[in-house]
């Protein structure tokens, strides 16, 4: 079983890093809801946002990594 852990590493970074653009344009409309209709943009970042850390907390239950310090880019 020890075999199998750098591959999953491996796996979930690259799964992390493909889902890191959604999780910033979340961040961003987060940041932006000064300028369009706030309430509507705050509302759907806030959304974004709890996705992109429920998406990371069921990430961490398929692919846990032992010894790692959870990734913690959520805000």
């Amino acid at each position: 079983m020890e075999h199998d852990q750098p591959d999953i590493l491996e796996l979930k970074s690259e799964i992390i890093n493909a889902f890191r653009p959604v999780e910033q344009l979340f961040k961003i409309m987060d940041k932006s809801s000064s300028e369009a209709s706030e309430d509507m943009v705050r509302s759907c970042a806030e959304v974004g946002l709890e996705l992109c850390q429920n998406f990371r907390r069921k990430l961490d239950d398929i692919l846990p990594t032992q010894g790692k310090e959870p990734d913690d880019d959520r805000r």
